[in-house]
């Protein structure tokens, strides 16, 4: 009967010593494109106008893939090739967003305080994501960029990504 116990107690002590996976392990892998949605506003000659964006067709091999590398940096490569219909004074037309890009990334895991969060930096440039939901099979990121042209004036684009892991 004590070894039993002893046993039983010395697997407790075992699967209590069991390392959960941080954010970026869980993260780690290749992930489908399947929903784009974006919205901002720009200003030119004074005027603000409003626009949003929705994806109209998501061609095949759109993937995120996250390589997670204990003690070492991460690298990613994102292919996108999107059809995105933007809305613009009453006004729709097409974009293609077409994105090959590889870099390195890293996650913030926000303890249940604030949202957990994704960087990616290729080419020089770091982006950063919040993310709006995350499940073992599938993750909803959102990023927003403002940028200021002398001449065009400012835009700010919010785009949401949707994924379902591979």
């Amino acid at each position: 009967m004590k070894k039993i116990l002893s046993l039983l107690a010395l697997s407790a002590v075992l699967m209590a010593c069991t390392k959960e996976p941080s954010l970026e392990e869980k993260l780690a892998g290749t992930w489908n494109l399947n929903d784009v949605a974006m919205n901002g506003s720009f200003s030119f000659a004074g005027q603000a106008f409003s626009f949003t964006g929705q994806d109209s067709l998501i061609r095949p091999n759109n993937t995120l893939d996250l390589v997670y590398v204990e003690g070492g940096t991460h690298t990613f490569t994102w292919n996108q090739d999107v059809r995105v219909v933007l809305n613009v004074m009453g006004q729709s037309m097409g974009d293609d967003i077409v994105d090959n890009s590889t870099g390195t990334w890293y996650a913030v895991d926000g303890g249940g305080v604030t949202a957990d969060s994704l960087y990616m930096t290729s080419g020089g440039e770091t982006i950063g994501f919040e993310m709006l939901s995350f499940l073992e099979t599938s993750m909803r990121i959102r990023s927003q960029v403002t940028e200021v042209d002398p001449t065009l004036g400012s835009t700010t684009v919010s785009t949401e990504y949707g994924f379902d892991k591979q």
